[in-house]
């Protein structure tokens, strides 16, 4: 099943959504729960510009989302997608858990798998809004969200991010605070990805990538992500992809400025740094949960990529 749509007013996206789904909108929850499968969802507006919401969905067919924008307004949108629930135990899927930014001139395509449970965060705020939550002109994010050209950025969930997603899926039911507990923590979200930005640089960034490239690879990147103990064949992708080794790279480092393998390694260290600080594993299990049988070449590359040893980080967690 595909779905087409603009993604500048998503109250109204849902009232069309209520009658393609079968589904039920009352004007800040919907609700589709039959043959085709469930998906929820809470959303508010706010000055008819700025809209906040948490969606749910477990289809029981594969569905595909196809932004096509129509809205010359400038907008900003922040979809930061996760494999299961929101504050759900850590699995294996996790290292899926995305962030991206794009603008309204990004085309895209989204790929719902069947009965594969799926959670999404968004925001989406006119660039006039972001100059009402203070003075910046100069920061990396200010840049990004001024730039007039298609773009899409991409980054792995951050741990403070979630933290305040979390917040806001615990109050998803009462119904006295959560629209203005969505605003607060919308705005709390997108301080700290500028804040992000200017501490590590917004260096994932595409511009004018076309739709069809951009969902190749952002499948080819969860098809890499999806078990950190099977390091990715670049030939065997390569050929099921239906295209040269240094096209696909090429392609690749369009959109996550890393080659495949880097780009792999990278991810790997950033889970195991997820898992030092999440959970209660000691250093020999999570490497061993990543794929690692050398543990000083996993406490090698982990300080090649963040700068300290996995044992400076046990230390500091403790």
């Amino acid at each position: 099943m595909i779905v087409k749509g603009d993604e500048s007013d998503p109250l109204l996206f849902f009232s069309y959504l209520a009658q393609k789904l079968n589904g039920h909108w009352d004007g800040e929850e919907f609700l589709a729960d039959n043959a085709l499968g469930k998906l929820k969802s809470v959303t508010f507006g706010y000055m008819n510009s700025l809209y906040v919401g948490i969606t749910e969905l477990e289809m029981k067919e594969e569905m595909v989302f196809e932004n096509n924008p129509v809205s010359d307004r400038q907008f900003v949108s922040v979809r930061i997608g996760k494999i299961g629930g929101f504050n759900q135990e850590h699995s294996q899927e996790q290292q899926k858990d995305s962030i991206y930014i794009y603008n309204n001139l990004q085309k895209f395509k989204i790929v719902y798998p069947a009965n594969t449970k799926m959670s999404w965060f968004f925001i989406r705020f006119p660039k006039d809004i972001y100059d009402l939550l203070g003075t910046d002109k100069t920061s990396d994010f200010y840049q990004l969200i001024s730039n007039p050209k298609p773009w899409f950025y991409y980054s792995p969930m951050l741990l403070n991010i979630e933290v305040l997603i979390n917040e806001m899926y615990n109050a998803l039911h009462d119904k006295v605070v959560r629209r203005g507990l969505f605003l607060s923590k919308a705005i709390e979200i997108i301080t700290r990805l500028r804040e992000h930005g200017t501490v590590h640089k917004l260096s994932n960034i595409a511009y004018d990538i076309h739709p069809d490239d951009l969902d190749v690879m952002l499948q080819l990147k969860d098809e890499i992500l999806a078990d950190f103990t099977k390091m990715p064949n670049v030939a065997q992708l390569s050929e099921e992809k239906g295209m040269s080794k240094s096209k696909l790279q090429r392609g690749f480092k369009s959109v996550f400025k890393m080659p495949i393998l880097q780009f792999f390694n990278y991810q790997r260290v950033l889970e195991g740094q997820r898992r030092i600080q999440t959970t209660h594993h000691d250093f020999t299990q999570i490497a061993i949960e990543l794929g690692y049988t050398d543990l000083s070449h996993f406490s090698r590359v982990y300080k090649q990529f963040l700068g300290r040893r996995p044992s400076e980080e046990i230390r500091k967690r403790r």
